[in-house]
């Protein structure tokens, strides 16, 4: 659980530096223009070993062209939080409070 945390962490720190990014490339262009999935992949260098596109349109068929167009940031940060709720409610104890006399 606490690889899961760590990189719920760590998908919801890059989702809000994307954000960041974003914002701060969007006073420059006087736009907002977002960082898709897609772009983000192949800017990190990711299809030179992992074709993305290809690999989704065969697993998902028409639906994988709206989600390579999903801001990264937003799907970076949703991952994040996910995997942060779903690591965190599996560690929680629970303790009853102790009988006050």
């Amino acid at each position: 659980m606490a690889i899961l945390r760590s990189f719920g962490a760590l998908a919801f720190v890059v989702g809000v530096a994307l954000l960041a990014l974003d914002a701060a490339q969007s006073l420059k262009i006087r736009r907002f223009d977002a960082t898709s999935v897609e772009k983000f992949w192949t800017n990190l260098g990711g299809e030179s070993f992992f074709a993305l596109r290809h690999h989704l349109s065969q697993w998902l068929g028409s639906a994988a062209d709206q989600i390579l167009d999903l801001p990264a940031a937003f799907v970076a940060f949703g991952l994040g939080l996910a995997l942060l709720l779903i690591a965190d409610g599996g560690s929680r104890e629970h303790h009853q409070r102790p009988v006050a006399f």
